[in-house]
């Protein structure tokens, strides 16, 4: 079975599990959608649950470890289930022996990230009557705005409208962009659910003013085209006049996110000058630069140890990925 994320189905098959599914595939461009779906589906689960965490490359060399965790027992009689992170091709073997498996087992959920059509995993879990596969897109337009409306109450902020579409425009509707945004105001303005405060276009400028949107937009740009050494001068003035590089890692991976769904006709185009200029990046080597924006995006969130050395490298890789197209 396929669904979308933001399909009524979808929802009601992770706020209440059947017993009959052994397997959940999230997957999609937006991979904040996917981890928050995990999330929730741990919710649903039960907080006393016990999760066993592996990896796509720990399923490689090992296949049959999936349905032996799958069919273990707790040895407190609490409620299990597997999550699987990051999960692409090399997890089909072990998939295949979870669902031929005899023993139910406890539940398994796997991200798979932005899996092509073509995926034989994607396909694969699309046939199975014990499986299903969600698809998590990036919200667009009324739905982004109101997404955003929703992030920004849950920390204990009053977003208008129309700083709500500008947010939306700054990110491309892009989940795990947009809270990163609403967060930075939050913290700012020092907003809480027990002290709410309002969001004000005057905290997104203050905020803003790190590097300048159009400066962090045309850097972005000058990456994605392939232009290594401008993507170095491009950094190097960053730095110099004070600007966030992890501000431009972010719209940069969001400008490829864009591109990725352009070119797979899930979306449109992203718009403004200098789209053209990115075209020769498609493919695997537009899926790799995802990956690794995603990946050290998430981690200069979570932790403040990552320093700008490192952010700047992945944006010179994904600039000699591009390189390669042209």
């Amino acid at each position: 079975m396929s669904l979308r994320a933001d399909n009524a189905a979808a929802l009601k098959a992770i706020d209440a599990p059947a017993a009959n599914i052994r397997l959940y595939l999230l997957y999609g461009p937006d991979e904040a959608g996917s981890e928050a779906l995990a999330a929730r589906f741990g919710k649903a689960i039960g907080a006393g649950a016990e999760r066993i965490d592996l990896d796509g490359p720990t399923l490689r060399s090992d296949p049959a470890r999936l349905s032996d965790e799958a069919a273990s027992i707790s040895m407190f009689g609490d409620k299990r289930w597997i999550r699987v992170s990051p999960a692409g091709e090399e997890s089909l073997p072990a998939v295949e022996a979870l669902m031929e498996a005899s023993a139910t087992g406890d539940p398994v959920v796997l991200i798979g990230g932005n899996l092509r059509k073509t995926s034989k995993l994607l396909t694969y879990v699309e046939s199975q009557k014990a499986a299903i596969a969600i698809v998590s897109y990036a919200p667009e337009g009324r739905n982004a705005e109101a997404l955003a409306v929703t992030m920004a109450r849950e920390l204990g902020l009053e977003l208008p409208g129309d700083l709500a579409r500008r947010l939306v425009a700054l990110t491309g509707g892009e989940r795990g962009l947009l809270a990163g945004e609403i967060e930075k105001i939050a913290l700012y303005l020092d907003a809480s659910s027990e002290e709410p405060k309002a969001a004000t276009q005057e905290a997104l400028d203050a905020l803003g003013a790190e590097g300048g949107e159009q400066q962090l937009f045309k850097a972005a740009m000058v990456v994605l085209s392939g232009n290594i050494a401008g993507a170095e001068h491009e950094i190097a003035h960053l730095k110099q006049s004070g600007g966030s590089l992890s501000g431009l890692l972010r719209i940069t991976l969001q400008r490829a996110v864009g591109l990725s769904q352009s070119q797979n006709g899930q979306g449109q185009r992203f718009g403004g000058r200098g789209d053209d200029g990115v075209a020769s990046l498609r493919g695997d080597d537009l899926d790799k630069a995802i990956v690794r924006m995603a990946e050290a995006e998430r981690t200069s969130r979570l932790s403040h140890q990552i320093g700008e050395a490192v952010l700047a490298q992945e944006l010179i890789n994904v600039a000699r990925l591009a390189a390669r197209g042209r």
